[in-house]
């Protein structure tokens, strides 16, 4: 599409409100996607409905199945204290065995069980009152307090995942044109075109990932595209610039530095291992969300959703930032941080 918007001719149109507005290869995807946006929000207005998730009543079965085990276990632990701290039950049946003082021992041993009985039983009405009361706690916090709050620790891995990979994801492809630009003299459409090849060879990555993630684990899977990720930062990592950038305004022309044949290579990898990747982590997100997150508005959805728009949004404001420090190496300023966030994940 850009490469099409870039073979319009250049022209000037007004909008209510603004200025007149100059529409060329720049600008154009821009106008595009906000016009793709605007009518893709009207529909969801008037035509979307919610449907019901599939397996979410067996969801929450479990949890409310997990929850009473938890429950039980709690209550045997006070029953199990109370007897180690008493000691009445062991000294009754000591006294029952071995001690022949008649009704008089036996009576004062049936109180003594008696109040033991009495004992656990207001313990564990007091222990069934206090989770009660949290319990209804809980249902009372709706919304935005209660989706933070069912937030587990499993959710936050995968979202940090998702933040991590979308910064990486833009300093690649976000600094694509700047890049090229300087150091190859690329065009618009010699963008375009990287971006298309982009997009086409992710479309059999994909499919052979939903392939293997049918006999291997999410885990390796993610795994696995990272370290393609990795292997497609190094080809973009520079260490000619390392120690000569003053010699050419563009890029030096070494064996170890990185020309255009290695930089589509890299970029092509690198993409490929991230877009492949996330849906991993996705996945993984699915399987430990819990049903708190899995209805409503603030659900997991949204928080990925933000989450991901954050990444996009800091990794912008981080090209912005090391371009303002060096255009010329702006390649390793960028590759090195991206491809520690990926090795960290």
């Amino acid at each position: 599409i850009a490469i099409l918007l870039d073979s319009v001719g250049e022209f000037e149109f007004s909008l209510p409100f603004l200025k007149a507005q100059q529409f060329n290869g720049m600008t154009g995807p821009g106008y595009l996607m906000s016009l793709i946006w605007l009518i893709y929000t009207i529909i969801i207005l008037f035509f979307f409905g919610e449907p019901v998730r599939s397996g979410l009543e067996e969801l929450k079965q479990r949890e409310e199945m997990v929850e009473r085990s938890s429950k039980q276990d709690s209550l045997l632990g006070r029953r199990a204290s109370s007897i180690n701290r008493d000691g009445k039950v062991v000294r009754l049946l000591d006294e029952a065995r071995g001690n022949d003082e008649g009704h008089e021992t036996s009576s004062s041993s049936e109180e003594d069980f008696d109040q033991g009985d009495a004992y656990f039983d207001q313990t564990t009405s007091d222990g069934t009152k206090a989770d009660d009361t949290n319990e209804s706690a809980d249902k009372s916090n709706g919304g935005y307090c209660s989706c933070m709050k069912n937030i587990t620790r499993p959710v936050i891995i995968c979202m940090s995942l998702i933040f991590m990979k979308r910064i990486s994801l833009e300093a690649i492809v976000g600094s694509t044109s700047i890049i090229t630009k300087n150091r190859y003299g690329w065009s618009i459409k010699n963008v375009g075109t990287l971006h298309l090849c982009n997009g086409i060879i992710v479309i059999p990555v994909s499919i052979l990932s939903g392939y293997l993630s049918t006999s291997y684990e999410d885990r390796y899977m993610a795994l696995c595209c990272l370290s393609i990720t990795l292997l497609g930062m190094s080809f973009l990592f520079d260490p000619t610039d390392l120690f000569d950038h003053v010699t050419s305004y563009t890029y030096n022309e070494s064996p170890f530095s990185v020309g255009p044949h290695r930089y589509i290579t890299g970029s092509l990898l690198a993409f490929s291992g991230i877009e492949a990747c996330e849906s991993f982590v996705a996945s993984l997100m699915s399987k430990v969300v819990p049903s708190a997150l899995a209805q409503g508005t603030f659900n997991s959805g949204l928080l990925a959703t933000l989450v991901g728009t954050g990444g996009r949004a800091f990794g912008d404001l981080f090209i912005t930032c090391m371009g303002l420090i060096s255009i010329r190496n702006l390649l390793n300023l960028l590759i090195i941080p991206g491809a520690t966030l990926v090795a960290t994940s």
